[in-house]
């Protein structure tokens, strides 16, 4: 490996990007590995314990071999946006925070429900944030500053939004009839898990120094002047447009404007989300997932058309060439950000080629 490499934006199209200039191609960033984020740290979850986890189970350098085989597959396919490293993306960070117990099983990590009855919130704070797991991720955090040593960025974790930590601590199908059975038992929970996310992003970033004089970010790789990052909300896939308008987009509007920039990353299944979230003026870009199972390329091309002609778009996936004409043909360049998924770097360059030659043509 080379330990001594540096992976540096390419700062003119990134700030082409965020100023939505005309460009000759989308910025382009990349995914290098496999779709199974479990198989991406394979070393360090060896070394985890079956069952319930606490903090003290985290060992940051059981990962460090998995984070540096992340970085030099990035670097060897490297475009415009460089990998940022963020504490384990397969660790429900927000959700532990919130009370969850997280447990192992082979690999798989997971939070379970606590909050039984909405008796156990009501006339109190309620949820109060569990010191311990944050203090841990904030530990993560330095020493994965320490780890880059200037080499590529480290950026906030991944972290879901009030309707999915909603769905963690309530229960996935609780969440949803509790919205249409006792929406004011709901909202207060709502506020609170909202409170400890940004309480959650502001930690991290107090953390994370500038590189090459900007912030990267996680999963959907950006880089940017100001600091930033997403909020998600998959859980809203099982909600209705009129409960997403009432319900969250007041929690995800504060999200939005949490952090000098942000951006919202969503699937298709929640794509019916982008009108409102195009409402929010402190929301800077809208990230959209290709997913195996969910609407195709072309199928998303209308909604993707109304968010360029006022903001930015970030699309996530392993393309076709067919899906990369289909973008060509039908949208701008201008605000757009592809990035560009495979197993080996050998075919994110492939993929990259392909980019090059379809937007030259």
């Amino acid at each position: 490996m080379n330990s001594h490499a540096v992976a540096l934006p390419n700062v003119e199209r990134c700030r082409a990007f965020w100023s939505r200039e005309e460009v000759d191609r989308p910025l382009l960033a990349t995914w290098v590995g496999s779709f199974e984020v479990t198989r991406l740290y394979p070393r360090g979850l060896a070394h985890l314990p079956e069952g319930e986890l606490t903090p003290g189970d985290i060992n940051f350098e059981s990962f460090r071999q998995d984070y540096e085989v992340l970085f030099e597959k990035h670097l060897q396919a490297s475009v415009d946006v460089p990998w940022s490293a963020f504490p384990l993306m397969v660790l429900p960070w927000v959700e532990a925070i919130a009370g969850c117990r997280i447990v192992h099983r082979e690999g798989n990590i997971w939070a379970e429900p606590w909050l039984d009855s909405y008796d156990r919130f009501e006339g109190s704070r309620g949820l109060e944030p569990r010191m311990d797991w944050l203090a841990k991720l904030v530990e993560f955090t330095d020493w994965l500053v320490a780890l880059s040593d200037g080499r590529f960025p480290v950026a906030v974790s991944l972290m879901r939004g009030p309707a999915d930590v909603l769905a963690a601590v309530r229960g996935a199908q609780n969440s949803v009839l509790d919205l249409m059975d006792n929406p004011r038992a709901v909202v207060p929970v709502l506020e609170r898990v909202t409170d400890i996310w940004v309480q959650v992003a502001d930690a991290q970033l107090s953390h994370i120094p500038p590189f090459a004089g900007g912030y990267g970010w996680s999963v959907q790789n950006l880089w940017a002047e100001e600091p930033g990052g997403w909020f998600q909300d998959d859980a809203i896939a099982y909600w209705s447009p009129s409960l997403y308008r009432t319900c969250a987009v007041p929690h995800e509007s504060r999200l939005s404007r949490c952090m000098a920039r942000t951006g919202c990353h969503l699937h298709s299944t929640a794509i019916f989300t982008a009108d409102e979230l195009l409402k929010m003026p402190d929301l800077g870009v809208i990230e959209m997932n290709l997913d195996v199972v969910g609407k195709s390329i072309p199928e998303m091309i209308p909604t993707f058309q109304r968010i360029l002609e006022t903001s930015r778009l970030y699309v996530w996936g392993n393309f076709t060439v067919d899906d990369l004409v289909a973008m060509k043909e039908n949208l701008p360049a201008k605000g757009l950000a592809l990035q560009l998924m495979g197993e080996t770097p050998e075919a994110v360059r492939a993929m990259i080629d392909h980019v090059d030659r379809i937007w030259q043509g």
